[in-house]
């Protein structure tokens, strides 16, 4: 009996104390999909997550983002990695698109030669289909082949938005990715 009295008294008094220690002062809450840290105006592409490290011959998948998008119905979205550093081991549509009425058109193109990767999504028909908000368009699984530092950049005079109505709709801000080799 007295050792639960100890226990149910002690146990919450110690954990109670615990918690009096500071956060640190680092940024904890630096999610780049976060409104409040995105340093570009929006619509916008980027990379989730922005800054990778893995280890060599280790696999990491990359989500492409659109953030604070309105009546979004197809995209071309054109990018590039190191190809001496990184490879693609798959690519698939992100979930942007699972609350639409129908599922988009997906084609992904990985270009190894060029190390460059072509992703064109798009609602087919007239039933006027498009998705707001923010969310990955696609998701590419890297591996990583060789130690150092890979950028992954986005084709800024390549990329576009549409509207149902095949209107374009202007992309103000690109983010960056990294991916590094630990």
């Amino acid at each position: 009996m007295i050792k639960r009295l100890v226990i149910f008294t002690l146990l919450p008094l110690m954990a109670l104390m615990s918690c009096g220690q500071d956060v640190p002062p680092e940024d904890v809450y630096d999610n780049p999909l976060d409104e409040d840290e995105v340093t570009y105006e929006t619509p916008a592409l980027t990379f989730y997550p922005i800054d990778i490290s893995i280890d060599l011959g280790s696999s990491q998948a990359v989500d492409v983002f659109v953030l604070d998008i309105e009546n979004l119905a197809g995209s071309h979205v054109k990018l590039s990695y190191d190809k001496s550093k990184l490879s693609v081991l798959s690519m698939s549509v992100g979930e942007f698109f699972a609350d639409a009425l129908q599922a988009p058109v997906f084609v992904a193109e990985n270009d190894t030669e060029t190390g460059t990767i072509e992703i064109n999504t798009s609602f087919l028909g007239s039933d006027s289909v498009s998705v707001s908000g923010t969310g990955s368009l696609a998701s590419i699984v890297f591996q990583l082949t060789t130690d150092g530092e890979s950028s992954l950049t986005f084709d800024v005079a390549s990329c576009e938005f549409v509207d149902p109505d095949d209107n374009s709709i202007e992309i103000k801000g690109f983010g960056e990715g990294v991916v590094n080799a630990q």
